[in-house]
């Protein structure tokens, strides 16, 4: 088991360490000593934003979401027995452990669903605080809450920007929630600007930093999206006499489900960052610390082609959905590289509402992509699914990615938009000459 030790401030770091154990500076600015990491420092700023001193509760969601997200990247995958699956014992100081200690084993058993890992959490005293209202005060540019009613997350990709068009068209601004990685800034931005009407922003950078190796694997990162806009939705009620906030997180069902396309994908290999079981269990996290935050899918039951067709009429969304950015590869060189699931889901839902799609994709083709062993996972995979579908029952099928709702409704939703999503991409691959 890896221990991973946050601290409130570099001054508590022990002089004299363990062997294999990780320290990190949480809320940390400028260089630490060697061995030493930090992160979120551009969260902190942000949260100071606000206007007001946000709850400690929701303040220490976020701490928790950001000693989640250094244990995620400072221990290495490839360490662990099978190189996948991780046993981390993570320490994380509180403002105010106490409610945090009763829900610490649904926290665990929600990271461990999501992540793979084997999570053993500790919330002592003494964590970090939230701004000063001095710092506060200090603010010349603060986030303006007034026209918003809910927050959405707002990752700039294709299913945010439908999500927050459709919360427009409802009459609603909603407070659009960024996880600006290093190099998403740019389109988030271009996408929040091609919105009809200007929304307010919360956007940071956890930026974990450290002088050793970093994990790629990221499954946790949604767990730290989900706490900026809890907290975005915390300080939204606060701003609203305390009623209850809705945070939206639009995602199509589809990826929302992931279930494995190939048996090779099971588990956790599939990412589950909007799966409704691990959504439903952050929610009972949030209820039972009481926090005012109820979290909502509104495209769960929606292929991407079905949310596109939607708006197919529109010119301005036409120009803009092409721009957005779906590639789970985008970042290696800010091009999107037209051949890996989100991608293929992507060009599928533009196929499927008749949409000519000018994204300028690394591999257009995707013929050449089967016949070169480097590059043909993805698309294997997906053309094997479309093949599986036609043989194989739909809910057994899906529940290999956790489990689903109980209620009829729900259940019978899930299992529904999952069939169609794959027949959306039969469709795009018989047009694309696989069949």
């Amino acid at each position: 088991m890896t221990r991973v030790v946050c601290h409130a401030d570099p001054a508590d770091v022990p002089l004299r360490r363990a062997a294999g154990d990780v320290h990190v500076v949480l809320y940390g600015r400028g260089r630490m000593p060697d061995g030493i990491a930090r992160l979120g420092a551009g969260v902190l700023d942000a949260v100071s934003r606000i206007g007001f001193a946000l709850r400690d509760d929701a303040f220490d969601f976020l701490t928790i979401a950001l000693a989640v997200t250094a244990a995620d990247t400072f221990v290495l995958r490839e360490l662990a027995e099978d190189r996948w699956s991780r046993r981390l014992e993570l320490s994380v100081p509180l403002a105010d452990p106490r409610p945090w200690v009763a829900v610490r084993a649904q926290l665990e058993e929600a990271l461990r669903f999501l992540s793979g890992d084997s999570w053993s959490l500790s919330f002592p005293r003494g964590g970090p605080r939230r701004p000063s209202q001095a710092v506060i005060d200090g603010r010349r540019r603060r986030i303006d809450l007034s026209r918003s009613e809910s927050a959405c997350l707002f990752s700039g990709g294709l299913d945010s920007y439908i999500g927050a068009l459709d919360l427009i068209a409802q009459g609603e601004r909603p407070l659009l929630v960024s996880h600006a990685y290093r190099g998403d800034r740019r389109y988030q931005d271009r996408t929040a600007h091609a919105l009809p009407v200007a929304c307010a922003r919360f956007s940071a950078n956890a930026h974990p930093t450290w002088s050793g190796t970093t994990d790629v694997s990221m499954r946790t990162r949604s767990f730290n999206f989900l706490a900026y806009g809890a907290a975005a939705a915390t300080a939204i009620s606060q701003a609203r006499a305390g009623r209850r906030v809705t945070l939206w997180v639009p995602e199509n069902g589809l990826i929302a489900l992931n279930a494995p396309l190939t048996p090779r994908r099971i588990g956790s290999h599939s990412t589950r960052t909007t799966h409704p079981y691990f959504l439903r269990s952050i929610q009972d996290v949030l209820d039972a610390v009481g926090l005012p935050v109820a979290i909502v899918n509104p495209l769960r039951h929606q292929t991407k082609g079905e949310m596109v067709l939607r708006h197919a009429g529109d010119p301005a969304f036409v120009a803009q959905a092409v721009r957005t950015v779906s590639c789970g590869k985008w970042k290696r060189d800010g091009t999107q590289c037209g051949r890996c699931v989100p991608c293929l889901i992507r060009r599928a839902s533009f196929h499927a509402a008749g949409i000519a799609d000018t994204t300028g994709y690394r591999s257009q083709a995707l013929a050449p992509v089967l016949g070169d062993i480097a590059l043909r996972d993805d698309l294997a995979s997906v053309r094997s699914a479309v093949r599986r579908a036609r043989r194989t029952a739909m809910e057994p099928w899906v529940l290999q990615a956790g489990p689903l709702p109980e209620e009829p409704v729900e259940r019978d939703g899930c299992i529904e938009v999952f069939g169609r999503g794959i027949d959306e991409l039969r469709s795009f691959l018989h047009a694309n000459g696989l069949p």
